[in-house]
């Protein structure tokens, strides 16, 4: 967006801040728009499925960029401190699996055959993995950033 560059640094950052907001607004937008049609209202998928993905896009855009940004971890800056957050990642993967199990249970009911109790395990055991990838690569992101930063 070259024509709201002013080399104003304050107007720059107030542009961005209102470009943020916008975005903010049409993501509530589509994401009600789903909640309504969808849910409320019943209506087909095809009527809401653009909004959907308009929503899912706008999430996950933010989400992945956060996470490939190497923000999220400033303090780890040694192997030690590395070493550290990850087991503590893997810890955390684990017991928000656990939670997540206890909870699928409680409003889904105890998995009745083999092949409900399969379901569950399989997706306890992909939430963990997303957890876990998601949170390990941010963590080598910063820890990475933060190496040459201070190598530098």
């Amino acid at each position: 967006m070259k024509y709201l560059k002013t080399g104003d640094e304050y107007i720059e950052k107030k542009m961005d801040q209102f470009f943020g907001e916008a975005g903010m607004i049409v993501a509530a937008i589509l994401f009600i728009d789903v909640i309504i049609r969808g849910l409320i209202l019943n209506s087909k998928p095809s009527e809401f499925i653009i909004s959907g993905v308009g929503f899912a896009v706008y999430v996950g855009w933010i989400v992945l960029r956060y996470l490939l940004s190497g923000l999220e971890y400033p303090e780890v800056d040694n192997q030690l401190v590395y070493r550290r957050k990850r087991k503590e990642i893997l810890v955390t993967s684990i017991s928000s699996g656990a939670i997540f199990a206890i909870l699928s249970i409680i409003f889904l009911g105890i998995p009745g055959d083999q092949d409900k109790w399969i379901d569950l395990i399989g997706m306890l055991f992909v939430f963990v993995l997303f957890h876990f990838l998601s949170q390990f690569i941010s963590l080598h992101k910063s820890f990475k950033k933060n190496k040459d930063l201070f190598d530098d």
